[in-house]
């Protein structure tokens, strides 16, 4: 037996602060009360249990002794009443005597300590010490077991956001789905993924939990802010207020939305930042730990490798898209050259036959034939080596220009006076097909900038186009005129005739090289198909352009574009 002077002092004797003595009679069970003198304690006889559990849960009992001397049978079945309601709440059980059977019968109904009287100090402070040992050990299990679970929650959110970064090939995608699994696995009130742009700034990506509007127009410069912070220093930031941190102050015409607690974590591939990871506020009003600040770092850690193969897969798609234009256009070089041999095979043997069976005739016959006779065959063999002459000059000159090994005379040149000689050249021609020749020039027409000579060759190639390609009696149309282009002075010119109608689709294709429409034995005319080439080549050069223009009537249009001004040619 022992007294009040008898409790030992200290903190952990508060560890029960509210006691259930369930007595055989008053006072009975006084002595165990003494072990917790800073206990609350509530007494009951054991005649009087009926609504002894629901009694515990409305006291918030923390501990149960219940006294078995006299009432055993009751006593156990007060207990096993209890254990049943409240299977973790610490029950002692007290002996009359030793008694091993009723010991063990207050085991098998759940008691978790045994006393037998008389009660010593030693017994009820093992007991207290016991009792403490198990809270401590049922605690420490419980936070263990809760850890566990969580780090079972966290694998599987890895796991599904290993899934979605392996599965998902749309970008926007894998964002919005990363950011939702987020969400739902730390319960938290707002996730926003940023990422950085091509100006070195954060803007949302994707976002839960946010105004559409704040989504849209958050910008966030490098030591901004806590994501700017982030992004500049490459260190993650946990808060657990923001509005009592005082490291990161609201900026000036910027509204914070609601916060409390946040945890950042960079984004980072290979030493390079490529966005920030957020998440604010839990709904449980906890703080974060550094257990989500590993989760998340994981996470971001994961999103940047998905984003990373990502970004690399768009770039090998757009080169295998580059790579099959390139294949496309090779293939369509690589026909065009073909009907560009075959063309110029048939265009330069017919007048090479022509000089050949007169050259022939002359070798052999000379004294036989007549002098009108003789005249005719050396003029056809003029004419079809002049013919020679201009085909293989022009293909020699197209190859030069693309080359870049022509020389360039820039000067201030007069397009009436190079359009006036070019047409002069094609008067036999026009004459010939009675074409109905139309030149309008204003007398303002502002000069250009380029090499005369080449400015020549561009207007004969397009007059000579325009003559073939025209219809007997046709019209042949040329008019200029000053107009500014991007702020610039330049002039533009048409070309037109009342031939055959060019196709909108074939727009681009009779501009390039080894290109001629039409069959190369029913419906192409002579030449091989360099001139309109010739002309490209050269616009190239003087920063112009030459397009094909809409035609609604008989006939095809061609569009030139020509600077004015020397530095738009010499840069």
């Amino acid at each position: 037996m022992f007294g009040r002077d008898d409790v030992v002092k200290g903190d952990d004797v508060e560890a029960f602060c509210r006691l259930l003595l369930l007595e055989t009679a008053p006072g009975s069970l006084d002595e165990a009360r003494l072990a917790w003198p800073a206990a609350e304690s509530f007494k009951s006889t054991l005649g009087e249990t009926q609504g002894v559990a629901d009694q515990i849960s409305r006291d918030k009992i923390q501990i149960v002794f219940s006294d078995l001397s006299g009432k055993g049978c009751s006593a156990l079945s007060v207990l096993s009443q209890i254990r049943r309601v409240h299977p973790q709440l610490p029950l002692v059980a007290i002996l009359p005597e030793e008694d091993f059977s009723l010991g063990l019968s207050a085991f098998r109904v759940g008691a978790d300590d045994v006393l037998v009287r008389p009660l010593d100090k030693e017994a009820l402070l093992a007991c207290r010490e016991n009792l403490q040992s198990r809270e401590q050990a049922e605690s420490q299990f419980a936070r263990t077991q809760q850890e566990a679970n969580r780090s079972l929650d966290d694998l599987i959110l890895l796991k599904a956001i290993g899934e979605t970064t392996s599965s998902t090939e749309d970008l926007q995608k894998l964002l919005d789905r990363v950011v939702d699994l987020i969400q739902g696995a730390l319960d938290v009130e707002i996730v926003s993924l940023m990422l950085v742009d091509e100006e070195n700034v954060l803007t949302i990506r994707s976002a839960c939990g946010l105004p559409d509007d704040m989504r849209h127009k958050v910008m966030i410069a490098p030591g901004e802010g806590v994501s700017g912070h982030v992004l500049l220093y490459g260190e993650a930031v946990l808060i657990d207020d923001l509005s009592t941190d005082g490291r990161f102050p609201p900026r000036d015409g910027v509204v914070r939305y609601r916060t409390g607690s946040l945890l950042s974590v960079p984004i980072q591939y290979q030493q390079r930042i490529v966005g920030v990871l957020n998440v604010n506020n839990k709904r449980n009003r906890e703080a974060f730990t550094r257990i989500d600040q590993e989760l998340l770092q994981t996470i971001a850690h994961q999103a940047a490798l998905a984003i990373e193969n990502m970004k690399l897969v768009g770039y090998l798609q757009g080169k295998n898209a580059e790579l099959e234009q390139a294949h496309e256009s090779l293939m369509r070089l690589h026909q065009d050259r073909t009907r560009f041999v075959c063309n110029l095979s048939h265009e330069l043997k017919t007048p090479l036959t022509s000089v050949l069976g007169f050259s022939d005739l002359l070798l052999n016959y000379f004294d036989q034939i007549e002098t009108p006779k003789l005249r005719e065959y050396i003029a056809s063999i003029y004419s079809e080596g002049k013919h020679l002459e201009h085909l293989l000059t022009g293909m020699l000159r197209l190859f030069s220009l693309d080359s870049g090994s022509e020389n360039w005379d820039w000067q201030v040149a007069s397009l009436p006076e190079a359009l006036s000689r070019v047409l002069e050249n094609h008067d036999v021609r026009i004459q010939e097909m009675n074409l109905n020749l139309h030149v309008d020039f204003p007398e303002d027409l502002l000069p250009v900038w380029a090499d005369q000579d080449k400015l020549e060759l561009l207007f004969d190639a397009l007059v000579d186009n325009a003559v073939k390609f025209n219809r007997q009696g046709g019209r042949l149309s040329v008019t200029a005129g000053n107009l500014t282009l991007h702020g610039e002075p330049a002039v533009y010119v048409q070309i037109s005739n009342q031939g055959k109608t060019v196709p909108r689709e074939n727009a681009e294709d009779i501009f390039q090289e080894y290109s001629q429409l039409g069959e190369l034995d029913t419906g192409k005319p002579s030449g091989i198909g360099v001139g309109l080439a010739t002309c490209r080549a050269i616009l190239r050069q003087m920063k112009g352009d030459i397009f094909l223009e809409p035609n609604d009537e008989e006939g095809t249009s061609i569009g030139l574009l020509l600077p004015t001004r020397m530095e738009l040619n010499n840069g």
